[in-house]
């Protein structure tokens, strides 16, 4: 099942999604365009059915909120991260800095604060442990930093140059994942330049040390959900017949191989998918399949650029018996 969910800006986009409190939280950029000064984050309240139920957005002055990210902390709170860029108004960027909130009901949200380091992109947050780990990039420098500590309090520069131009002859890496496993890591990293083939890297604590393994292939907005110590679900933009679409594969997570799982409906700008994955519980003697959302954006109905939400029974999925399209 693929639902519409984000409709009503012009530009609907760069989409995230997280469970919280047993509903499912989406965010997303709504704009008149791809690259306008008016980027405001959307957060969709929804249950399981795709039923929006709440809706919140936030604003920042003179200001495009762009890329928006929500997670839930192991304090028990959700968190939602965006990249701010101040404009002139001719649109003109004026400056750049990360910024956060926090919610603990998912109804109302504290004020910004800003973390990281001003220039640079910190794509995502994710948790291992007490402390958060992000990858920040910035284009003239064709390169990433790996960031941790908490965004609230302290978040601070943790490994520069884990992936560059300069010393790895991989040019410019940007938007990234990362998944955790006791005390190793595992990374997914797109780049645009040269061979444009996405990169993957493993670590073990405290993540000073990576190996990078060259996937072979684009993928943008990379997002990842480990299914067990071999295999995990990568979502992105893919390139399929020529053409950019909304895709999920199954990696093998010992050498990188891919294998496509599914298509999403997507023509145009589209991507940026997030995965969400509800584990089946006992009901009535029976245990219920595990469920997989996926949410993401498309123009695929009218050229008009709107958010999705695809619900997907795991457990046939990976047997290889499901096709969304």
């Amino acid at each position: 099942m693929v639902k519409k969910i984000g409709s009503k800006a012009v530009h609907n986009a760069f989409v995230d999604l997280c469970e919280f409190k047993q509903q499912l939280y989406c965010c997303y950029r709504e704009a008149e365009n791809h690259i306008s000064a008016d980027g405001r984050i959307c957060i969709l309240t929804l249950d399981t059915q795709g039923h929006v139920l709440h809706s919140r957005r936030i604003t920042v002055p003179k200001t495009d909120l762009r890329d928006p990210k929500i997670i839930v902390t192991p304090d028990g709170d959700m968190l939602l991260t965006a990249y701010a860029r101040q404009t002139s108004k001719l649109n003109q960027t004026l400056s750049t800095r990360n910024l956060n909130w926090v919610s603990q009901t998912g109804y109302s949200w504290s004020a910004a604060i800003e973390y990281a380091d001003r220039g640079w992109w910190l794509w995502r947050v994710r948790w291992h442990k007490s402390q958060a780990f992000g990858f920040a990039y910035n284009r003239k420098q064709n390169t990433i930093h790996l960031y941790s500590g908490n965004p609230r309090r302290s978040f601070h520069l943790h490994q520069p140059f884990a992936l560059s131009l300069k010393k790895h002859k991989k040019g410019y890496p940007n938007e990234s994942d990362i998944i955790f496993d006791h005390d190793n890591a595992l990374a997914i990293v797109r780049r645009d330049a040269d061979s444009y083939s996405a990169q993957l890297r493993q670590s073990s604590f405290p993540f000073k040390k990576w190996r990078w393994l060259d996937l072979g292939r684009y993928i943008g907005g990379p997002v990842m959900l480990r299914l067990d110590t071999y295999f995990a679900l990568v979502g992105g933009r893919i390139i399929k017949q020529g053409k950019l679409v909304t895709g999920l594969l199954k990696m093998n997570l010992s050498n990188g191989d891919l294998q496509e799982f599914l298509i999403f409906p997507s023509v145009g700008d589209n991507g940026y998918p997030s995965l969400v994955l509800k584990k089946g519980v006992l009901e009535k003697g029976i245990l219920e399949d595990d469920m997989l959302y996926v949410s993401y954006y498309s123009s695929h109905e009218d050229n008009k650029i709107c958010v999705y939400l695809a619900e997907i029974n795991l457990n046939t999925l990976i047997n290889n018996k499901v096709l969304v399209t």
